[in-house]
């Protein structure tokens, strides 16, 4: 079986909004809603989990998951502190019989079914998958003071997303390993990369962007209404 984490916790703080950022509205829904919906109507995931903060438990209940309408079966835990924490306490309540999970950021709502199942293919094929961008600017690595280092080669670099999809049995040794040794990382496959397990990249999308800031929001309005 194939499973969803939404990783929803987070406090939005570069949005500048007395709300938190899952719950802004976005063409009429709460931008979270527009990301479940997704994962919902995607026929390989039979069921989710949402993590979300221990003082929105009853919101989501009563607002989120209805307006959702969602079909799938879904679990709303309480987050952590970090990111990381959010997705170690989603991991806990998924069951063994799931096979390949997918962590996804509940700020990324512009998410195709096409490319959350290519990262369920690409998992089920390799064991840990991610999707992701080539950047398109040059990279230059600064110091403290701002001042030049060095400029990293583009051609190698490219630009991590969600859904990062793995097997449960990989991603959970990994997260109790960075647990034991107290290893902090910004995305689940870098937990799995510092356990020597390969991560394949399969091509992401410009369009799945994560909202952050208002700008960000503005365009992911734009986007939605593009796609009618």
């Amino acid at each position: 079986m194939i499973s969803a984490l939404i990783v929803a916790a987070g406090l939005g703080l570069r949005m500048g909004s007395a709300q938190r950022k899952q719950y802004l509205q976005l063409c009429g829904r709460p931008m979270l809603v527009h990301t479940l919906r997704v994962f919902d109507g995607c026929p390989d995931i039979r069921s989710m989990v949402v993590v979300v903060p221990s003082d929105e438990m009853d919101f989501c209940k009563k607002e989120i998951l209805p307006a959702a309408s969602i079909e799938s079966r879904v679990q709303l835990i309480t987050g952590g502190r970090r990111r990381q924490d959010s997705v170690f306490n989603g991991l806990q309540h998924l069951g063994d019989d799931q096979e390949v999970v997918l962590i996804h950021d509940g700020v990324r709502p512009l998410v195709s079914t096409a490319l959350i199942q290519d990262c369920i293919q690409g998992a089920l094929q390799w064991g840990a998958c991610i999707p992701g961008i080539p950047a398109v600017d040059t990279l230059k690595r600064i110091d403290s003071q701002g001042k030049i280092l060095d400029t990293m080669p583009r051609e190698s670099i490219w630009m991590a997303q969600t859904p990062q999809a793995f097997r449960l049995s990989i991603i959970r040794r990994a997260h109790l390993e960075a647990r034991r040794l107290g290893r902090e990382a910004t995305d689940d496959a870098s937990l799995v990369e510092a356990l020597g397990i390969p991560v394949h990249v399969v091509a992401g999308s410009r369009e799945n962007i994560k909202i952050t800031t208002p700008e960000d929001l503005a365009y992911a309005e734009v986007l939605l209404k593009m796609r009618g």
